[in-house]
């Protein structure tokens, strides 16, 4: 049976349509599933919706729209985001699902109580909805979330809490002898400081009279499960773990767990500490990214009017352009922006005027000269792209592809091809035109998992000579002023 590699996402809340930053997981998750799948790989690669939470239910009843009628209309638009992008993926779980998702939540739950690890009392605390977290006042800036610019709600309640603080030395060793635990480098270390810092427990529990929407706690129906507890065990769910044995134990444990920065401490620290608890193995490695910011390096904001709709941008770009400026422009170590004018110059410079046409002057020079391609396909990367995949360096990937396509522009344009045809140098002519040839097909073949739709048109083309614009394009519309 071949190798396995199993990819997951986390889930974002169903508290509205997604924004420009929900495309990161699943575009990263997407690049690898792919690259895997054709390198022989048993992938499995799973996205979702976290539907649970204070966050959500409140967003529920302010629009005056029932909570499952409202989490249906949230998923659809997820789902279209996921069709729009051209994710591969091969799961989408919900953790509202009663039959695949709430068995999980609740048999995670047992084994971890039967380890001595769940208890109950009373708490007081500052909670961020946005967040779904309770703060200690050392988080705050100004008695704000630091994330959401609002005031933390004061609650006193009686909540079940799981120890953390048990899994101290644990986690401290775990980091200590797996420094490629975490990647990148900043967010390991950002991990283990808040490790080296002393845990404290968790609050994993809502009273069911403030919160009537989530899983519910076995043997106890008064209180449903937080957040974090529930949705973290939907790397579970997703693959069958209390569904379907032979899967489960198929992919089981996560080969790479693709997350978010403000997700970093859940899923270095406390995702760990609970498959310890319950038996289960680790994830083997943690990607944390960045957030995508506005124009400027600006948070995003509705009240600055900054705010971007990734569907709107792949409706007017198409998909594999926005997958290459998301892949090649956003940081994968940090936070990066997205300008519509900055992405508008990559599509036209790079895409159109460097990618687009080379695949297109060179096709109609081989059927203008006649030209003889020679056998000679070697793929002009070396593995190079292969390496940088591995080192989750997308953008270093797609920098080489692009530099690659301007190497092969400049010797066109050095070598003359129309003045070799015209001279008679018919030898010179079919060799510059086929090394250019192989050029791009090389080109097409690496980049299939950033831009699968460009590498099956390249393919296309460059087998059956027929050249068609791959971006054509975007001309500035006079009355408007823009592209």
């Amino acid at each position: 049976m071949s190798k396995k590699f199993y990819i997951d996402t986390s889930i974002p809340y169903a508290n509205g349509n997604p924004h420009i930053g929900h495309p990161l997981d699943p575009l990263y998750g997407d690049v690898l599933a792919r690259y895997y799948r054709a390198n022989g790989y048993d992938v499995f690669f799973l996205v979702g919706l976290d539907e649970n939470g204070q966050s959500v239910y409140n967003k529920a009843k302010c629009a005056e729209v029932p909570v499952q009628e409202f989490t249906e209309n949230v998923r659809k638009k997820f789902i279209e985001m996921h069709e729009k992008l051209n994710d591969s993926y091969d799961g989408f779980i919900r953790t509202t699902d009663k039959k695949l998702h709430w068995p999980t939540a609740q048999e995670i739950w047992k084994r971890a109580e039967k380890a001595g690890d769940i208890y109950k009392k009373n708490y007081q605390g500052l909670y961020c909805v946005g967040c779904e977290e309770f703060k200690l006042e050392r988080d705050l800036v100004d008695g704000k979330c630091p994330d959401h610019q609002t005031k933390p709600e004061k609650i006193e309640e009686e909540n079940y809490f799981f120890k953390l603080s048990n899994y101290q030395k644990f986690l401290q060793d775990l980091f200590d002898k797996n420094p490629d635990f975490v990647y990148p480098k900043n967010k390991y270390n950002e991990a283990y400081q808040i490790i080296k810092g002393g845990l404290e427990d968790v609050s994993i529990s809502r009273p069911k009279e403030r919160l009537p929407w989530g899983v519910p706690v076995p043997g106890d129906d008064s209180h449903v499960m937080y957040v974090w507890f529930d949705a973290l065990t939907n790397y579970l769910s997703g693959i069958g773990f209390t569904s379907d044995k032979k899967k489960f134990e198929r992919y089981w444990p996560t080969d790479l767990n693709i997350v978010g920065k403000d997700n970093n401490k859940w899923h270095s620290i406390l995702w760990p500490a609970i498959l310890k608890s319950v038996g289960l193995q680790l994830p083997k490695k943690v990607f944390v990214h960045g957030h995508v910011l506005g124009k400027g390096n600006v948070k995003m904001s509705k009240t600055i009017g900054n705010v971007v709709d990734p569907m709107e941008m792949i409706d007017k770009y198409g998909a594999d352009a926005f997958r290459y400026f998301i892949l090649a422009k956003i940081p994968v170590d940090s936070d990066g922006a997205f300008d519509e004018d900055h992405f508008r110059e990559v599509y036209n410079s790079e895409l159109s005027n460097k990618l687009g046409n080379l695949l297109q002057r060179t096709i109609s020079m081989i059927n203008k000269y006649n030209v003889k391609i020679s056998d000679k396909e070697i793929d002009r990367f070396g593995g190079s792209i292969d390496e940088k995949i591995g080192n989750l360096d997308f953008n270093g990937a797609l920098r080489s592809v692009i530099r690659m396509v301007e190497v092969a522009n400049e010797e066109i344009d050095s070598k003359r091809p129309w003045e070799l045809a015209k001279s008679g140098k018919t030898r010179e002519l079919n060799a510059l035109l086929s090394e250019i040839y192989w050029i791009l097909n090389s080109v097409a073949k690496n980049i299939y998992p950033f831009m699968p739709d460009t590498s099956k048109k390249m393919k296309k083309q460059l087998k059956n000579l027929k050249p068609v614009p791959l971006f054509p394009r975007m001309e500035k519309d006079s009355r408007s002023g823009r592209e």
